[in-house]
């Protein structure tokens, strides 16, 4: 392998989703990995809530807090009703939408995206409308 094609393989992984890749051949060894997607937010604190829901994971997956277009699917402070989703989980490879269990607020997002989570993690806290 030449170092165009090389160049050529670097430029299409760019384009792609893929955190790492290996690749061996006769005369080459190639290990590219790279930042996975940038964190929305290690944990954010927010001030208590005297009534509200705490949305716990009902699996165990992998928390994805953006969607298609790379953009939060919610933010702190952002009104929610009970069809908004608030993250996705990846589940042996499906992926299974949260949504708000009430309508309000979001008080808190406490996990990160890409983050493991198992069941019952705390994810969200949703302060109640008024």
């Amino acid at each position: 392998m030449d170092a165009k094609q090389v160049a050529d393989l670097l430029a299409v992984l760019a384009k792609s989703e893929f955190a790492e890749i290996e690749l061996k051949d006769a005369d080459l060894y190639l290990h590219v990995k790279r930042n996975a997607t940038p964190q929305i937010a290690t944990k954010i604190e927010a001030a208590p809530v005297s009534k509200g829901k705490t949305v716990n994971s009902p699996m165990v997956g992998i928390v994805h807090l953006l969607d298609d277009t790379k953009q939060p699917f919610v933010k702190v402070g952002q009104q929610v009703t009970t069809e908004t989703t608030l993250a996705q989980i990846e589940s042996m490879k499906l992926f299974n939408d949260i949504k708000s269990p009430l309508a309000g607020t979001v008080a808190a997002i406490n996990v990160s995206d890409g983050q493991g989570v198992e069941f019952a993690t705390p994810l969200f806290k949703i302060a109640e409308a008024d």
